[in-house]
């Protein structure tokens, strides 16, 4: 497929992957970690249309502009990560961490949307 999105890790200034950390150190389960693999592989294939085909996969945050969560539901973890979409089909990671309770911590939602503006000052400037 040659329209293939592309998958980047945000990297903090310090050199550091926050979501690459997030899925080697998180004790996510094995079979979680497989969810991802393949739901990052449909991400690839069929980027912001999963919205529409695919909302138990990936879902617009709606108090943000270009910010998504790819998610797992129904496992031990809950686990998600915050993305955002980027000029010529690339998605950034940007906050991975484990869903405790029914709504979306405002915090967590904070660090992707600090985490994606600062892409847009790096990408601007």
């Amino acid at each position: 497929m040659q329209d293939q999105w592309q998958i980047d890790f945000y990297t903090e200034v310090d050199g550091t992957l926050p979501v690459k950390e997030f899925l080697e150190n998180s004790s996510l389960k094995p079979g979680e970690l497989k969810q991802f693999a393949l739901r990052l592989k449909l991400l690839r294939a069929y980027g912001l249309r999963l919205l529409k085909e695919r909302s138990d996969i990936l879902d617009k945050i709606a108090t943000e502009k270009n910010l998504y969560e790819l998610r797992i539901d129904n496992t031990p973890n809950n686990p998600r990560i915050f993305l955002c979409a980027s000029g010529g089909k690339r998605f950034f990671l940007l906050h991975g961490f484990k869903k405790k309770s029914r709504k979306t911590p405002k915090s967590e939602i904070n660090i992707a949307a600090k985490r994606r503006d600062q892409l847009i000052v790096d990408e601007e400037g």
